[in-house]
């Protein structure tokens, strides 16, 4: 039996280059994939390199020893899903792609237990028990580290834009600037108030200015927490001073009955930091 598997698994690794060509030819031509007969040059060479290694590591998979299938899996599944996110590949092509392979693979195996008298019905049965296990783990490999990959891509994007969304930046030991500029919505006014005093606590930050010049809109929501905002870092010993308030803010504050004479202040960023000291 072990004679047989081992045999198996040095044609298959023996005719890769045939099985990976059949895999090639059926490409169509279509725009925007990686899997396309039109596709870019360099991205077609690692592809085919990488496929061979596909076939390779398939075929590991019948080898008695699963040591070097699980060596191979784990370095095509890093190879893999590495490029295809640099590619920008959705999963479904990948798995469709792993898909077509699989078929080509199976015809291989069975034209191959053909014309071989020694292999007997219960082998063939045999190898489809251990092949479609094989093609399902590394599926199942691909999808859940290129998801984690991706989730913690997304995690780093997110962080950047509240980054940009709430930049408390320092200009002087313990005075920062925090201007809040373009369209501020109930979501990211919410974003604000739970990172603006992290973020000033980490920064060690004692005097904050809110420039809110930059605003192209303010609802009575976003007046509401941005006066919760100030109380929040008041009870943090954060000292914030207001600049560049628009007329139709401090209409918005009016109306809702926000007392802001505690707050101080400006007409400009300018004046509001030569206030706190900056620049003397």
């Amino acid at each position: 039996m072990d004679r047989k598997d081992r045999a198996l698994y040095e044609e298959i690794n023996e005719k890769a280059t045939d099985i990976s060509k059949k895999w090639f030819d059926t490409r169509q031509k279509m725009d925007g994939s990686v899997y396309a007969k039109n596709a870019d040059t360099a991205i077609e060479k690692q592809l085919r390199e990488q496929h061979l290694f596909t076939i390779q590591t398939i075929a590991s998979g019948f080898l008695p020893d699963q040591e070097l299938f699980d060596e191979n899996l784990s370095q095509w599944t890093k190879i893999v899903v590495q490029s295809r996110l640099e590619w920008d590949t959705p999963i479904y092509e990948v798995i469709a792609a792993i898909n077509k392979t699989r078929n080509l693979i199976w015809d291989f195996i069975t034209d191959y237990s053909l014309v071989r008298e020694e292999i007997e019905k219960k082998d063939v049965l045999r190898w489809s028990a251990i092949y479609h296990p094989i093609l399902d783990m590394l599926i199942s490999e691909f999808s859940t580290q290129y998801y984690r990959l991706t989730r913690s891509r997304l995690k780093g994007q997110e962080r950047l834009i509240e980054e940009i969304d709430s930049p408390v930046i320092p200009v002087s030991k313990g005075i920062a600037v925090l201007p809040l500029i373009g369209i501020m919505d109930e979501r990211r006014a919410a974003s604000l108030f739970e990172s603006v005093p992290v973020k000033c606590v980490q920064k060690h930050i004692t005097h904050l200015v809110m420039d809110l010049s930059g605003l192209n809109n303010i609802d009575t929501f976003v007046a509401n927490q941005l006066f919760q905002l100030t109380q929040s870092l008041q009870l943090l010993g954060v000292e914030t001073v207001l600049s560049g308030i628009r007329p139709e803010v401090a209409q918005t504050a009016i109306h809702l009955g926000l007392n802001f004479s505690q707050i101080k202040t400006f007409h400009g960023l300018p004046q509001a930091l030569v206030h706190l000291g900056f620049g003397k």
